[in-house]
């Protein structure tokens, strides 16, 4: 079998995969172009825009002929990768470019860079002076040849290369540098590109480093001058990119400051210029990151605003959080809109438990020559390559700095731990307490939480938790432990022990005192508590012996009272015996002698007049026989009928309010109609030889009600009772139960201690309307709010004495008539109580 040896052939088309196919922005490939200058030791560069051209002049160390032609013509080989780019001896002996190589870290390692120049334009012109030499050497590049034949080979094109004896000016007046002129440009760089290629520019190298930057980079674009004039620097496209993000740093607010550093991990907070915490603890990933910063700030309303006072634009438009490696910014990270740290992604999993990309700014600064560990991916705008070094970068970034912010910002600033963490013995106390934190977001000092005890309970939670991590706590705010003055009754007890652990863990005597003072002072305040609570429970069962003692005393007078009545009664009853048969013999001879002197004056009456007989006197037959004056006889029966039927009344009333089936309090309560009843009859017969046969006569309605009413006042002492709007309504009714339905309202208005009742008539359609109001002290405010209740049986107002019958009474007979009563408030004539009843 022969054997023969054959390589891969790189074809023409190799130019734009690594090429414009790769850097797909331009912003992107002058940035490729500005890392080459600082990683060859250039202190200055200068990018101008002319028309169809871009020049990027550098003042760095330059190239040799060699490193033309061995290094930069050499596809994807980099001199920094393999570390030859410091080989130079003649480098060395600048004292200069030793004194920057000390303090820099390459930017770039793929040996791809150069071909950033044809993602921006088709030729380019390459003019170098290297800092040990006297030559000048010049080589031109025209990109669209490579893509003429795409079976050509790559190293078969050929570059024109020159060597010239004249050393151009490079910046600040160096003789050695490189300058790229890339002509035929692919894009139109108008003002508003260039100026926020400009904004782009000023976070390549990390802005947020205070160490003072030497390396400049100047934007010359000529036909914008006149532009600029008496525009803001930030706003202006000519001059050097100044770091001006150092300014908002000042801005008062909540920041954590994060250092990796060998074998430590060093965490501060601070919250607008007062330290919170600052702990230590070991780096388990010194192997890969032994060099990081983590500088993170939470934006509150104010910061926000002064953000914008001194950047000229909302923060939003600024970006989050930027990473830098070796102090070059590594892109998307911080852009505006990206969230390659999945900030936002996480916050949409707990609102307001959780900070977005909208309430932080900062950045991520890390120092490393492991390349392989924290590459770029080579398209350069998508960040780091997936690695172990890159997922612990990330865990480091969201578990050691962003969670440890935002469980201060969350718990403490905001409050969102208080009823969730049930801190609180109750819920209503920790709202309270929450919303007196709503303010801080609009200031620029940390006052509220001071003076919150809901703050300073979660401050407390914060630091145990951190010193269960097995945390150093090297300091901590002071102010946020101290608990002496504070109302400790509302809040868990288990805080003042996990204020104890934390004075264990920091050994911290002032802090030992303090709890000494808060655990007299909380159990100060809980033995007043108890002491409280025991007058109370004293001075309530005093109150409850007392009104044992009244109800026991009244329940006898009660008692004695019906003795009397009964011994009365026994006695009234004998004197009646004695006087009812002479009385009786009397009463039938008087009405034998008024039937005969009656029958006597009806003959001699007019026949024609006894057919006429007006239907007026007929419908007033009742009321009349009402107001008949009583024999002496009859009164004292009509006492005896009402002394007995009165007290079956009064043991029905009681028999209703005790505790029986509902079934049987119907029952009961009709048994009680007819009692009420049988007293109205008694009372009407035994004045009067009225025929309770007919019970419905047919009545002029409100007249008839304004007429009893008036016997009402009669037998009622300091009551007056008016009646208004009167007019004729016949009715077919039964007057009786009209009687019993005003006894109940006028019974319950004496009562509720009126001393004026005002009845008012009206009609409603075909139906009478009568609105009862007094001047009483009108219901309770339990009964207000649910008023129908009053006409439920034993229900009765809290104010008044009574068995709860007399409201339902009246509204059973109401609808018995196909009538209704309710409850309609005040009236504004009396301001007492006012019912409608309509028939």
């Amino acid at each position: 079998m022969d054997k023969e040896l054959i390589s891969f052939d790189i074809k023409t088309g190799m130019k734009n995969i690594i090429g414009r196919d790769l850097i797909t922005d331009d912003f992107i490939a002058i940035y490729e172009l500005v890392k080459n200058s600082y990683d060859a030791y250039a202190d200055y560069v200068t990018i101008t825009f002319n028309d169809d051209e871009i020049i990027i002049a550098d003042n760095g160390k330059g190239m040799s002929e060699v490193d033309i032609k061995e290094k930069w013509l050499a596809v994807a080989y980099s001199a920094k990768k393999d570390g030859s780019e410091d080989d130079d001896d003649d480098v060395k002996r600048y004292s200069h470019l030793n004194k920057l190589k000390l303090r820099r870290y390459y930017a770039g390692a793929k040996g791809v860079g150069r071909f950033s120049c044809d993602r921006l334009g088709s030729k380019l012109e390459l003019i170098t002076t290297h800092l040990s030499s006297e030559n000048t050497y010049k080589i031109e590049i025209d990109w669209s040849v490579f893509e003429s034949d795409p079976k050509q080979s790559f190293n078969s094109i050929e570059i024109p290369f020159y060597r010239i004896d004249t050393i151009p000016s490079y910046n600040n007046s160096k003789n050695h540098g490189t300058i790229l002129k890339i002509s035929n440009l692919n894009s139109q760089w108008t003002e508003k590109r260039i100026l926020d290629l400009k904004h782009s520019l000023e976070k390549v190298i990390n802005p947020f480093s205070e160490a003072e930057n030497e390396f400049k980079i100047e934007i010359i674009a000529e036909r914008h001058t006149v532009a600029d004039w008496g525009k803001e620097p930030y706003y202006q496209i000519n001059g050097i990119i100044q770091n001006s993000i150092l300014s908002v740093l000042k801005i008062k607010t909540t920041e954590i400051n994060l250092v990796v550093n060998n074998d430590k991990i060093i965490t501060k907070i601070t919250d607008r210029g007062s330290l919170i915490y600052h702990i230590e603890e070991s780096n388990p990933f010194s192997n890969l990151i032994d060099k990081l910063e983590i500088g993170l700030y939470f934006l509150n309303r104010s910061a926000k605003i002064n953000f914008v006072k001194i950047m000229g634009l909302p923060v939003i438009n600024y970006g989050s959080v930027f990473l830098f490696k070796n102090g070059f910014r590594v892109q998307p990270y911080g852009e505006v809109g990206d969230d390659s740290w999945k900030i936002d992604q996480r916050k949409q999993q707990g609102y307001n438990r959780f900070l977005g990309t909208r309430d932080l700014f900062g950045n991520v600064n890390l120092i490393s020559d492991n390349i392989e560990e924290f590459k770029e991916v080579s398209s350069r705008d998508g960040g780091l390559v997936e690695t172990t070094g890159k997922k612990i970068l990330f865990d480091l970034f969201m578990e050691k700095a962003l969670k440890r912010l935002e469980r201060y910002v969350v718990g403490v600033l905001w409050g969102e731990a208080f009823a969730r963490k049930n801190y609180f013995l109750d819920f209503s106390i920790a709202q309270k307490y929450r919303d007196k934190l709503t303010g801080d977001k609009d200031k620029d000092s940390y006052e509220d939480i001071k003076e919150n005890l809901g703050s300073k309970i979660d401050f407390v939670n914060l630091i145990k938790s951190l010193s269960d991590e097995n945390v150093e706590i090297i300091d901590y705010n002071k102010e946020l432990v101290n608990l002496v003055n504070e109302r400790l009754d509302v809040i868990q007890p288990k805080f003042i022990s996990e204020l104890e652990k934390i004075a264990e863990k920091t050994n911290d005597t002032e802090l030992f005192n303090q709890i000494k003072l808060t655990e007299d002072n909380f159990n100060r305040i809980l033995q007043e508590k108890v002491e409280a609570l025991k007058r109370v429970e004293f001075e309530e069962q005093q109150r409850k012996e007392a009104e044992k003692r009244a109800k026991d005393e009244e329940l006898k007078r009660i008692e004695a009272e019906k003795r009397q009545r009964e011994e009365e009664e026994k006695r009234r009853r004998a004197e009646l015996e004695t006087e009812r048969k002479e009385k009786e013999r009397a009463l039938a001879e008087l009405a034998k002698l008024k039937a005969e002197q009656k029958a006597k004056e009806e003959k001699e009456k007019n026949k024609d007049l006894t057919d006429k007989l007006s239907l007026e006197t007929k419908k007033n037959q009742y009321l009349n026989a009402t107001r008949k004056t009583l024999s002496d006889d009859a009164e004292q029966l009509v006492h005896s009928i009402d002394l007995y039927v009165g007290n079956a009344s009064t043991y029905v009333n009681e028999l209703m309010t005790s505790n029986i089936d509902e079934q049987i309090k119907s029952k009961v309560y009709s048994i009680k109609s007819n009692i009420d009843k049988a007293i109205k009859v008694s009372q009407i017969i035994i004045k009067s030889n009225f025929d309770y046969k007919y019970t419905d006569q047919r009545v002029n309605l409100p007249k008839y009600i304004s007429e009893y009413l008036e016997d009402l006042e009669i037998s009622h002492k300091n009551l007056k009772i008016d009646t208004i709007g009167l007019f004729d309504k016949f009715v077919l009714i039964n007057p009786i139960e009209i009687d019993i339905i005003f006894d109940n309202l006028v019974s319950n208005s004496k009562k509720a201690q009126a001393k004026n009742i005002l009845v008012e008539f009206s009609k409603n359609q075909n139906a009478l309307e009568i609105l009862y109001s007094d001047d009483g002290s009108g219901m309770s405010e339990l009964l207000t709010k649910n008023p129908d209740a009053i006409f439920d049986l034993g229900v009765r107002d809290s104010k008044e004495k009574g068995s709860g019958i007399g409201m339902f009474d009246v509204s059973k007979r109401l609808k018995g008539l196909k009538g209704s009563i309710t409850f309609v408030g005040n009236n504004k004539k009396l301001k007492g109580v006012c019912f409608k009843i309509k028939i």
